[in-house]
């Protein structure tokens, strides 16, 4: 990815402190607003150790990560927990496959960077 590209994909992630997760596996479909961090190019989520989207990301890592402006595909694996700014916390990382940038009513795609 050349750098003008990752720079406004960056500017993108960084825009919140709190997204909509879901998720989809042996608990079932899953929604749920979240805490999360753009952190030396990692996109971490806070999730509380006892979420239904850990047991679901057990058998199915794909993730849906939603905010006003963007949506994002990808998949998530456990990270360090040390990270998480809370001790009930657990840290999981996104590895962003597609990212939708939405237009300004927010109900179509007007730009998808693949990664």
């Amino acid at each position: 990815m050349n750098t003008h590209l990752r720079e406004r994909v960056k500017a993108r992630l960084e825009q919140y402190t709190e997204i909509t997760l879901g998720t989809c596996g042996q608990a079932g479909p899953q929604i749920s607003i979240v805490s999360y961090q753009f952190r030396n190019n990692a996109l971490l989520l806070f999730l509380p150790r006892n979420s239904d989207h850990l047991f679901n990301l057990e058998h199915q890592p794909r993730v849906t990560l939603l905010t006003p402006t963007w949506k994002l595909d990808g998949h998530a694996v456990r990270s360090d927990n040390r990270l998480a700014p809370h001790e009930w916390q657990t840290v999981v990382q996104v590895q962003p496959d597609r990212l939708h940038i939405l237009s300004e009513d927010r109900q179509s795609t007007v730009e998808t960077i693949d990664f």
